[in-house]
């Protein structure tokens, strides 16, 4: 997964990509603009991720979840989308129409992001699905190094800005308190993404899934990930000098077996260069050597944003009655969203070269 602040800052790009565009397209960019709206579309900017952070602070509950984050990144990318848009033509015109659509917006733009940057993040950290827990140990920890130096390095690329200063949680914070005293996701949201991964999923989703489809009761997969995601984020908040020397002091005590210290962005001054590309290294896609390029990350978002410009546009058509499910499916079907292919599952992941 390519960081959260990478998957905002594409979500910004995308709608000044669209403010450039046709009428309809700059009508996406207000849509994902909106102060009505715009939250919703940076949950869906951030929403595959969310189901590793279950329960973050106990690893055995967290696997319940895994699951679900690896579904919705290595199978069925595109049909769980049209599950989503054909869930926003069964809304009555409103605001909740207009959220769920600006949710699957964001949705995409997150997948084309993966899709172009995770061959490069994959290659450059290790192996990450490796059955060998040593190696895939190390490459998960390299991959987290990766994806926050790329997010803190990015802050200052484009807007000058240290994780010091940034506040993360206010673009998505979405909770409720319900009648009990407790804390959930918007509900509304809850059920329209629980029924498109019912209907995507419907082997897995009776197997796997801890919740009920009735209303949302404690231990519920989606509300809890959603939840331990901004809960993460809160409380390890890169502004927090607190937090930061907290765990520096918990890797010195530790003499560094913990490497705590990964779980906060770095600043500016402690990332490793190398990993812009600025120089052009080339580097090949993990799942299919023989696919070379030399993109920089800059380029690589670049890219990324120009896809995900094309892909929302044609959701909006799908919506709209102007872009057909066949044409959807002849372009994007088979995606994986780490090895960046169509048809190419994680198994075929083979070429890494880490920093």
């Amino acid at each position: 997964m390519a960081g959260k602040i990478t998957h905002l800052e594409a979500l910004s790009q995308v709608c000044k990509h669209l403010d450039h565009g046709t009428a309809e397209q700059r009508k996406i960019a207000k849509l994902l603009r909106e102060e009505n709206t715009r939250k919703f579309a940076n949950i869906g900017a951030i929403a595959p991720d969310i189901f590793y952070f279950y329960h973050v602070l106990s690893p055995v509950r967290t696997k319940k979840a895994l699951p679900w984050g690896d579904l919705s990144h290595h199978e069925n990318v595109l049909e769980l989308i049209l599950n989503f848009l054909d869930g926003v033509l069964t809304v009555e015109e409103g605001i909740y129409r207009d959220r769920f659509l600006a949710f699957t917006l964001g949705y995409i733009i997150h997948c084309a992001v993966d899709i172009v940057t995770h061959p490069y993040i994959f290659f450059i950290s290790g192996d990450y699905y490796n059955a060998d827990k040593e190696i895939s140990s190390k490459a998960q920890y390299n991959h987290m190094r990766v994806e926050f130096a790329l997010d803190s390095w990015l802050l200052d690329f484009r807007w000058g800005m240290t994780p010091k200063a940034y506040d993360f949680v206010q673009h998505v914070d979405v909770i409720f308190k319900g009648k009990d005293g407790q804390k959930k996701m918007d509900p509304m949201l809850w059920n329209f993404w629980l029924k498109s991964l019912k209907a995507t999923f419907p082997k897995e989703f009776k197997e796997k899934y801890i919740g009920s489809e009735e209303k949302i009761i404690p231990g519920d997969i989606l509300n809890e990930s959603f939840l331990g995601y901004l809960y993460f984020h809160r409380y390890l908040d890169s502004r927090s000098k607190i937090v930061r020397a907290a765990l520096s002091f918990l890797d010195k005590i530790t003499l560094h077996k913990v490497n705590s210290s990964v779980l906060m962005l770095p600043l500016k001054e402690h990332i490793d260069k190398r990993i812009m590309n600025e120089e052009k290294r080339e580097w090949s896609y993990p799942a299919d050597p023989n696919l070379i390029r030399n993109d920089s990350f800059v380029e690589l978002i670049n890219r990324a944003c120009e896809a995900a410009k094309d892909a929302v546009t044609n959701a909006w058509g799908y919506v709209h009655d102007k872009t057909s499910r066949s044409s959807m499916i002849k372009e994007y079907q088979g995606y994986n969203l780490d090895t960046g292919l169509r048809f190419h599952g994680i198994d075929k992941m083979r070429q890494f070269s880490p920093l």
